[in-house]
């Protein structure tokens, strides 16, 4: 058996304590080790651990294993140099918006969720209670028990009703720090840009020593493509409070903001769309009325619609390497903000037609799993919606699985960027196996289901509670799945 040794993890910048949502601020600047029981590892934060999961961060969102799954955790002792991490490696980019520590405190002793619902009556009863006698303790009360509804409700997979619980909360409370910052973090999160830089906006002025809101205030104008102001306001908050995310941050926003100072704009009602050159103009017209088409079959297949205007950019070929820093193979690149090199086109393509759906199905999905998404199970519903199919390598896969040479599923919930480059068909494939069997076994209502689930659950517990299936039991049917349709 591996024998780890745990250790204390490097100290860390404190920020503002924000009392919100611990499963949407993870810290970006060490790296822990899980070693698995069947080799495999996860190279992650560990945030907490429980009698029967594991919880760590990875790419901007929380997963969990059981137990029973890991042989030991290694904890970090220096921040890490991985791509996976903090620093941005080849195709690795912050996650946006900067990330803020939370209260812990905050889900302690809950009195507002009772039976897996919010307990309506009792946020009421605590409203009539404030407004009667507006207290300090009273309102303590009642902030807490919002508070702890919205990161329920989060927890959930409803950040939407968790954004409608802090706007109450506020109501009761205008200008409380916490509440305002906790609010303009989901907004933004939620890609809800010009909502957020409203409520922040004023509230950057009355406290003029935080710099928090200038970092929510700087993710949400990068979120619109605004990236002077973005830079400006990450500056205030650099002149605050020294980062490193910030620096980052800037020096992502600057190097954008120079390959993109000449590109020129076309808008429609889901997208901006921003591309330099004759070239791109001529492909212009014809890629956002892809885009349209995909971004409404997407809302029928996905039974969901984004709200706001989702940025797409059409880059050079290098500049998009620039950009992205990402690996030769890498195609195109969400990261938010849906990035795709051109070089050499002068007319619309099925190819790029289907790029540009894969893509976008990315950006439903980030905001569907609130960033809680396994990779594999990710670019299986990309690679479906694109319409792709495992027919033409069905031969090949069924071979691997029949040797036992497939990465297992658990291991494919990280990022694809740090996969050797002759393991990244396979994990393609792999995933998109996965979903076809789910597909054609249960139906999209279930995979629809499925991704409105997993803020709430791992994947593990989620195929567990829905389909009564254990992930090596999963493996096991997509293998059988896979053979019986491709086996010789």
């Amino acid at each position: 058996m591996r024998k780890c040794v745990a250790s204390r993890g490097a100290g860390r910048m404190v920020w503002i304590l924000l009392a919100c949502m611990p499963l949407l601020f993870p810290s970006l600047l060490k790296a822990d080790v899980i070693y698995l029981k069947n080799g495999g590892k996860i190279v992650a934060q560990v945030t907490k651990e429980d009698a029967k999961q594991v919880f760590y961060e990875m790419g901007g969102g929380e997963f969990a294993l059981p137990k029973s799954l890991v042989e030991c955790i290694e904890k970090s002792v220096t921040p890490a140099a991985s791509p996976q991490q903090d620093e941005p490696g080849p195709g690795r980019e912050l996650s946006l918006p900067l990330p803020l520590p939370a209260d812990a405190e905050i889900e302690k002793g809950s009195a507002v969720i009772h039976d897996g619902a919010v307990d309506e009556a009792y946020l009421t009863h605590l409203g009539d209670e404030a407004l009667h006698n507006p207290s300090p303790e009273n309102l303590h009360q009642l902030k807490r028990a919002y508070q702890q509804a919205a990161v329920f409700l989060t927890r959930q997979g409803d950040p939407e009703a968790a954004i409608l619980k802090y706007r109450d909360a506020i109501k009761y409370l205008p200008h409380d720090q916490a509440l305002t910052l906790a609010l303009g973090y989901l907004l933004t999160k939620q890609d809800h840009y010009l909502e957020a830089v409203g409520l922040l906006r004023p509230e950057a002025d009355r406290y003029p020593r935080s710099p928090d809101f200038h970092v929510l205030l700087g993710s949400a104008y990068y979120g619109m493509e605004n990236l002077n102001q973005a830079i400006a306001e990450w500056n205030q908050a650099l002149a605050l409070a020294d980062d490193p995310r910030l620096r980052k941050a800037i020096e992502k926003a600057e190097l954008e903001r120079d390959v993109s100072a000449s590109y020129s704009e076309l808008r429609s009602e889901h997208f901006l769309l921003r591309y330099e050159g004759p070239q791109a103009e001529k492909l212009s017209g014809a890629i956002l009325n892809s885009l349209d088409g995909s971004f409404q079959n997407l809302v029928l297949d996905l039974d969901y619609s984004p709200s706001e205007a989702i940025v797409v950019l059409l880059y050079p070929s290098q500049a998009f390497r620039d950009i992205t820093r990402s690996p030769s193979w890498v195609g195109a690149l969400n990261d938010g903000k849906i990035r795709v090199p051109i070089s050499g086109l002068s007319v619309m393509t099925p190819d790029l037609a289907r790029v540009l759906k894969h893509e976008l199905t990315h950006s439903f999905i980030r905001q569907i799993t609130v960033g809680h998404c396994p990779t594999w199970f990710n670019e299986g519903v990309a690679q479906i919606e694109e319409g792709a199919t495992t027919a033409a390598l069905g031969a090949q896969l069924a071979r691997a699985f029949t040797a036992g040479n497939t990465p297992t599923f658990a291991s494919l919930e990280a990022s694809f960027v740090g996969l050797p480059q002759d393991q990244v068909g396979l994990a393609y494939a792999k995933s998109l196996a996965g979903l076809e069997y789910l597909r054609d076994t249960f139906g999209m209502g279930e995979i629809r289901r499925m991704l409105k689930l997993l803020p709430s659950s791992d994947f593990n517990t989620l195929l567990q509670n829905e389909l009564r299936l254990s992930y090596p039991a999963f493996e096991a049917e997509v293998a059988n799945y896979v053979v019986k349709r491709y086996g010789s």
